[in-house]
């Protein structure tokens, strides 16, 4: 199992749409907002690290609002 912390830089007052499409996408475990240069932590877990790169690119990134992510894989 793979694991990461996707930081989330997105609009500012757009922070709950987001999470709320965060917790849709299989593979998210875990949601929470923050305070400071990234406004949401998500965790994500999959099989593989390339199913974690497609969830990563092809369904986080191109959430609407989502401005900038940092990718902090688990070792």
């Amino acid at each position: 199992m793979n694991k990461a912390f996707i930081a989330i830089h997105c609009d500012t007052g757009k922070e709950n749409p987001i999470i709320r499409k965060l917790m849709e996408i299989k593979g998210v475990s875990e949601v929470t907002g923050t305070l400071g240069l990234y406004d949401i932590i998500a965790k994500v877990e999959a099989q593989d690290s390339k199913e974690l790169e497609s969830i990563i690119t092809t369904k986080i990134r191109r959430i609407p609002n989502v401005l900038t992510t940092m990718t902090l894989m688990v070792i």
